[in-house]
């Protein structure tokens, strides 16, 4: 895994929101499909604190109309998680889609999901769950499951409701529910009707304001255990900067961008262009693949060819500390 830490006074190449994919929204959970059909020509994406741009163009690659149900999917928020985000309220206005240039209207699914108990004792926070159904049958509205993003209810008396729910499906995979193995995350989709004419260009553009987490803990001491430093491949130069600080926990900002569900489409994407900006005296790190340089004094991009999302993205900001010269 490569890392990237971009700093207020220099860049040392070496650390939710998402990638359109096809598919449908059932009772089941969110399925995605590959289109075997469809390709991705190119991908602009622009991400920074205060807007998330994207632009798509896609070939339908056979000589008929296909029309697919397009899924645009959030990142996962855990309940316990204790920050501080941007009101959904202002990112849902936000929210704007275009398809060749047409306002479209999507509508909004929100999934609910919990992590299996392991036997060594623990969750398993690799495998989630997708517990939708069980929780709304246990009594769970829609409101409350977005309490993650929104935080308009108590999780602590939403997680009362789960231990004390009969439902079969949450007691297989919690035979003794608690506190620590009630929390569950929520995610919110996006879904429309998209028509790609038969051997021809399509264009989507999304544009939103993205939900920021915000923290008053990050903890300075390097350490090869903090899964903190291993989401966001911080690495040493990073530290020395943080450590520069007499505090010893630092103020950070957050956020996540799901691109592996980019790699559903019939080809590779043709030609995939990041771009990134943090705030002047900012520092930034994220782990990605790929070389980034520097295009303008906040802004660094990427660009890739025949690109196959493998991760997604996780991008931490941080104040800086002006290194000595």
């Amino acid at each position: 895994m490569n890392k990237h830490g971009l700093y207020a006074c220099l860049l040392l190449p070496a650390a939710a929101l998402a990638n359109d994919s096809t598919g449908f929204v059932g009772t089941g959970g969110v399925q995605y499909l590959h289109n075997p059909h469809i390709a991705m020509e190119s991908e602009d994406l622009y991400i920074s604190k205060q807007q998330i741009r994207v632009a798509y163009r896609f070939r339908n690659l056979t000589e008929r109309n296909i029309t697919e149900t397009v899924l645009f999917p959030m990142p996962r928020i855990d309940s316990y998680y204790d920050y501080d985000f941007a009101d959904v309220a202002a990112f849902e206005r936000s929210f704007r889609i275009w398809a060749d240039s047409k306002l479209v209207v999507p509508q909004m699914h929100v999934r609910g999901w919990m992590y299996p108990s392991l036997p060594t004792g623990g969750l398993d926070y690799d495998n989630p769950v997708d517990m939708t159904d069980a929780l709304k049958q246990c009594g769970l509205s829609d409101a409350e499951l977005m309490t993650p993003f929104t935080r308009k209810h108590d999780s602590r008396r939403i997680m009362q409701k789960i231990i004390a729910c009969e439902n079969p499906a949450l007691r297989q995979l919690h035979p003794q529910p608690n506190a620590e193995n009630s929390i569950w995350s929520a995610q919110i989709i996006y879904s429309w009707q998209q028509t790609f004419a038969a051997n021809s260009i399509t264009t989507i553009r999304h544009q939103y304001t993205p939900l920021v987490g915000g923290s008053l803990y990050f903890d300075a001491t390097p350490s090869p255990d903090n899964d903190f430093y291993r989401q966001y491949c911080i690495d040493d130069a990073f530290r020395r900067q943080m450590a520069q600080s007499k505090q010893q926990y630092l103020t950070h900002q957050a956020l996540s961008y799901i691109l592996t569900t980019g790699a559903n489409w019939a080809q590779p994407i043709g030609t995939f262009t990041l771009t990134l900006e943090r705030d002047a005296g900012e520092l930034m790190s994220l782990c990605w693949d790929a070389p980034l340089r520097r295009i303008g004094p906040t802004r660094f991009q990427s660009v890739i060819h025949n690109f196959t999302p493998r991760q997604d993205l996780n991008i931490v900001f941080a104040p800086g500390i002006t290194l000595p010269r």
